[in-house]
Order: structure tokens, then C-alpha cells, then sequence
């Protein structure tokens, strides 16, 4: 016999949210980030939803920074061992781990219809345990009162900075992910679309002599940029660098960019645009914990959470890419992301990752790695 409720939300999940909850019910959320992830939750999302989905509470315990993210796992794994419930059902952070250790449930447009609307790709990259429901990358911000042609391509890119010599930098690779997703950029320029994939996931070490011409690349490069070779010292350094018109073009987080563009840090001259290939992104997961008993409320919880008006709040909010496609989300916020939220690659696995900032200070910057 089919199951009415989903045959509910095949029919309605492409429109809206589904009230598919009658009886009273409490979902433990497990969330974790930076205060603006948790006043987005407390000020916004919650309250938006529990006006349309009274019988429903949402029960949200936060982690500051995710610094709670293991124990909560952990957590999920003693239940499983004890064939007992943990009392979770939704968690934000690292669904994909949770997912491979069996604790997570996976997710498809037969359990959460708006799913349809988000790029397999990205539901991919978590392997199906979480809906992708805000992201960000790594982009290009430009003076545009200076620079009236962006580069497009990583080839351009490079050709620009030779030939406009103090007027690009970056933050050293450990010090944050803009000067990370430049760095693993000019690293990849030299691998097949199989060998990237195997440097995602996957470690190891003998396959690293594929970045010597990377390498050699950003050593060449290094005289080239800011006052004969700075580097900024962090994703705010090269901001603030921008903002001053100290230089002319760096690489930016899309959200602090956009947010330092809100907020007045940063002239309206600065604008932001991708290259191609693109520079490395990542989403924020919601997922379903594979022991809830409340999993009907939150399929109907991440549906809601990917309807374009709950979508305009989060990007709103949090400065930051909508989960869904582009093309979903009303006119303006097109107009907004249109220049930079197409698409994003993804960074090296850990361990690989390791390595490359090792491997920079080495032979880049000539020096050891700095310990943290």
C-alpha cells in the first residue's frame, strides 16, 4: 500500500512547505557555528516556522564554533551500539561523517521534494545525508574603477597579476580558506577531473608530485604581489587591503565580501566575480539523524527550509548563496548572485590539505610552516 503522506509531499513539495504533522511533536535540532548561525535559527528561521507548523516544536541545542560537533556524534553512535534512540532528529555540521558511520539517514526527492531544485552535485558532496540549505565560495573581488575587464580564467587571472605587478595578494594558505582555495586552484590547474576528485576525497602522498608546476606557478608568482611579495595576513587582511586600495584584486570569501559590501567596510567600487575553472566553496548540511522517530516533521522541516521564501531570509541574512539553483529564487536575489553563484569546486582532502600548506611555506614562501 502507498504511503498517503508521501504521495502528500510529491504533490505539494514543489510549491511549499507540507504540514505533514497533526499530532504534537518536538524535534531535537543539534546545530553548531558562529553566533550568526545561531541568531539566524533563534531570530528567524525557527520563529518563521513555528507560526505555520504549530504542532510543532523545535527544540534547538547550539555549539558555539561546532565545538560540541564530535561529542554529539559520538553521541549518536553510543545509542546505535546500545540499539537505543539518541534523542536527536536533526543535526547540522558533519552529516557526511555521521552519514558514513551510519547515523544519518539518507535523504531523496521522494522524502524532501524541493531537493529537486538543488544541484546534485552539492547533494553529492554529503553523500545524500544532508540538504545543502545556504553555501559560499571563494571568489574574485576587483576594483572596478581601476579594473574594467575582470579576469575569467584561472589563465587570465595569472596574466593579470604579471602584468599588474603590487596590485594582487593573498592570505597564506593556513591562515584562511580565500588564500587556501587560490592556492588549491593553481594546484589543481594541472590534474585530470579524476585526479582532482581522488585529491577531495581520498590521500595519497606519492600523488603530490602532480603540484610541482602548480608549485613553481606561485613561486614565480610570489614578486608579483603586493609590495614585492606580502601576503595578506588572514581572509580579513585581504579585505581590508581592498578597502583601503591597497590592491587592486583578491581572492574573498562571497559572504564577507558581500557582508563588508553591506555593511559599508568596503567602497562600492569593490565588485566580486568567479573565474574559471571556479574556486573552491562548500554548503552548510541539515540532516536527518537515521534513528529519529519523528523523521515525517523533519523531511517536512528540511522541505520548508528550501522554499524560496524561507531561501530569501537565509541569503538575506547570512550574506551567503541560497541552497536551491539560481533559477528558483525571485529576481533580485538572481540579480544579487548572478556574477558569482554559478558553481564552486571543492578543497583537498585533510590530509592532503596538510601537505599543501606545508609544501607552500617549503617552496613557495621559503621558510617553515608556522605552528598554530
Amino acid at each position: 500500500m502507498k504511503n498517503p503522506l508521501l504521495i502528500g509531499l510529491l504533490l505539494l513539495g514543489t510549491t511549499t512547505s507540507v504540514q505533514a504533522q497533526t499530532n504534537p511533536v518536538t524535534l531535537n535540532f543539534y546545530s553548531g557555528g558562529d553566533v550568526n548561525v545561531k541568531d539566524l535559527w533563534e531570530n528567524n528561521l525557527l520563529p518563521m516556522y513555528q507560526k505555520t507548523h504549530p504542532n510543532v516544536r523545535i527544540n534547538l541545542v547550539f555549539s558555539s564554533h561546532g565545538d560540541n560537533d564530535q561529542a554529539t556524534i559520538d553521541r549518536m553512535a553510543a545509542a546505535k551500539k546500545a540499539g537505543k534512540p539518541s534523542g536527536i532528529d536533526l543535526l547540522e555540521g558533519p552529516v557526511d561523517d555521521a552519514g558514513t558511520a551510519g547515523l544519518m539517514d539518507k535523504l531523496s526527492v521522494q522524502k524532501v521534494p524541493l531537493l529537486a531544485r538543488v544541484s546534485p552535485a552539492v547533494v553529492n558532496r554529503a553523500h545524500s545525508y544532508g540538504v545543502p540549505y545556504r553555501a559560499s565560495s571563494v571568489v574574485l573581488a576587483y576594483d572596478s574603477s581601476r579594473v574594467k575587464n575582470p579576469p575569467k580564467t584561472v589563465a587570465a587571472l595569472l596574466d593579470w597579476i604579471n602584468k599588474n605587478p603590487g596590485q594582487f595578494t593573498y592570505n597564506t594558505p593556513d591562515t584562511g580558506g580565500s588564500g587556501n582555495a587560490f592556492v588549491t586552484r593553481i594546484l589543481m590547474g594541472n590534474l585530470t577531473p579524476a585526479d582532482a576528485s581522488f585529491f577531495q576525497t581520498d590521500y595519497d602522498a606519492a600523488r603530490e608530485k602532480a603540484w610541482s608546476k602548480g608549485l613553481s606557478t606561485l613561486k614565480t608568482l610570489a614578486p608579483k604581489l603586493y609590495q614585492n611579495g606580502q601576503y595578506s595576513q588572514n581572509n580579513v587582511g585581504t579585505l581590508q587591503l581592498l578597502g583601503k586600495g591597497a590592491i587592486q584584486m583578491g581572492p574573498v570569501w562571497s559572504d564577507m565580501g558581500l557582508s563588508y559590501l553591506k555593511q559599508g567596510l568596503l567602497p562600492d567600487n569593490i565588485k566580486l566575480t568567479q573565474i574559471d575553472p571556479p574556486l573552491a566553496g562548500g554548503a552548510a548540511y541539515l540532516g536527518v539523524a537515521a534513528d529519529s522517530v519523528n523523521k515525517a516533521a523533519a523531511y517536512d522541516f528540511l522541505n520548508w527550509l528550501l522554499t524560496p521564501e524561507v531561501q530569501s531570509v537565509v541569503v538575506d541574512k547570512m550574506n551567503g548563496y541560497p541552497g536551491v539553483k539560481l533559477q528558483y529564487m525571485p529576481k533580485d536575489v538572481q540579480t544579487r548572485f548572478g556574477d558569482i553563484a554559478g558553481d564552486f569546486s571543492y578543497g583537498f582532502s585533510s590530509k592532503f590539505g596538510s601537505d599543501m600548506n606545508r609544501l607552500w611555506y617549503e617552496q613557495v614562501a621559503g621558510t617553515a610552516q608556522p605552528q598554530h
